[in-house]
């Protein structure tokens, strides 16, 4: 373990694959992510992983971008090395140089949203229309979003929640039942809150777009 800027830190080998084959399950997630690769196969080669963990320690002043900013810098340093498969993070697997990719925006003063919050898009057979869900808001105190049977592309629907968790997390803005939310003053989208549809939240916050 070690410390910075009261920031407690810690990087530890387990000499085991995920117990209970949790890493293979939570892969399968990634099917539902706009950027698709291999994640289960990654997942199913891993012999050992690195827990890594960062938490305040006497720093009441750190908040949760100051936690996962940090977080991010050294994950990207572990998978630096060539034997990494993958990262365990947000309810999915990542590719390591995707990961890596999206947290450069924190060289930039930026969010790497992508790396932080999980965006999964998907069809019903049954149903018109398609939907979204995020993994990753309630690491920032932040209720989970879905978007349902929306008449919007899937690509529309990914770029449209990139740019509300980003929103969210770097204004510290927390949305409620029976609000409303928009990009524009004329756009009013409705908000609701009830069990989810996807996801593992037990409730999400449902955005008519």
């Amino acid at each position: 373990m070690f410390n910075v800027n009261g920031l407690l830190c810690s990087v530890a080998l387990m000499p085991a694959p995920v117990p209970g084959g949790e890493a293979e399950r939570v892969a399968l997630n990634a099917a539902f992510h706009y950027f698709r690769w291999d994640a289960v196969g990654a997942a199913r080669q891993h012999q050992a992983h690195l827990l890594v963990v960062v938490m305040p320690f006497g720093n009441d002043a750190a908040t949760p971008i100051t936690v996962m900013s940090l977080y991010s810098k050294l994950v990207c340093a572990c998978l630096a090395d060539d034997n990494a498969l993958g990262i365990y993070t947000s309810g999915t697997v990542f590719a390591p140089d995707f990961y890596q990719d999206m947290c450069n925006a924190l060289r930039h003063g930026e969010l790497p949203i992508m790396a932080w919050i999980f965006i999964g898009v998907y069809y019903l057979l049954d149903e018109d229309g398609s939907n979204a869900y995020t993994i990753g808001l309630e690491q920032f105190n932040k209720m989970e979003l879905e978007i349902l049977a929306s008449r919007h592309e899937p690509n529309e629907l990914f770029t449209f929640l990139c740019g509300i968790c980003d929103y969210l997390i770097a204004n510290d803005v927390t949305l409620y039942d029976g609000e409303t939310i928009g990009f524009s003053e004329d756009e009013k989208l409705a908000i609701t809150r009830s069990p989810r549809v996807a996801g593992v939240a037990e409730e999400t916050l449902k955005i008519a777009y």
